[in-house]
């Protein structure tokens, strides 16, 4: 039997939002986020977890004093990047996202379905334990095809929140979501 942890920890608070600013960093809150994570007591025994963070600058710098702590590399991965959303005008980010969320999965752009697809099965394809940096969206994706839902939204994963992922053989046997509080969703 191969049992297999993933950790996924969503990214602190941003620098400014989506919709201004196309990849911005941390605000002075998100660096003390990323900077709490270090006391909490799942998170003190990753020496053998493969550290992975989508390309955006707030999950790298979320990841950073994880990263530092267990003097690991971060390996870039574009599976776990923000929802695609390039061909959006700015201006109307907020609502595409809020319509995107109440869609049926079966209603879903192709390039969206692609995306929560590839996430869901990048997943299960995992040969190691790992901590991943990522997003709201993503991390929503992928419960929601856990749990088979009709849409791509489940919850509300707070800032820095870790949801765990559990695999046995290729797959789900168990999840744990993160702190679900309905916060201000940096758009």
């Amino acid at each position: 039997m191969s049992e297999i942890n993933l950790i996924f920890i969503r990214h602190g608070e941003a620098a400014s939002s989506w919709v201004s600013h196309e990849d911005p960093g941390l605000s002075e809150k998100g660096l003390e986020q990323s900077e709490a994570i270090l006391h909490r007591e799942d998170l003190q025994n990753l020496k053998n977890y493969k550290f992975i963070s989508s390309p955006r600058k707030r999950a790298i710098e979320t990841s950073r004093p994880l990263v530092k702590k267990f003097n690991k590399k971060i390996v870039i991965d574009e599976t776990f990047n923000e929802i695609p959303s390039s061909d959006v005008d700015n201006n109307k980010k907020r609502q595409w996202l809020e319509k995107i969320v109440k869609m049926k999965k079966s209603d879903l752009p192709k390039n969206i379905l692609d995306w929560q697809q590839k996430i869901y099965a990048s997943v299960l394809e995992s040969k190691c334990d790992a901590v991943i940096f990522s997003h709201f969206m993503v991390i929503n994706s992928l419960i929601s095809n856990i749990l088979e839902s009709d849409t791509i939204f489940y919850f509300y994963p707070d800032n820095t929140s870790v949801t765990k992922i559990f695999l046995n053989n290729g797959e789900v046997k168990s999840f744990q979501i993160g702190d679900n509080k309905k916060t201000h969703v940096n758009l």
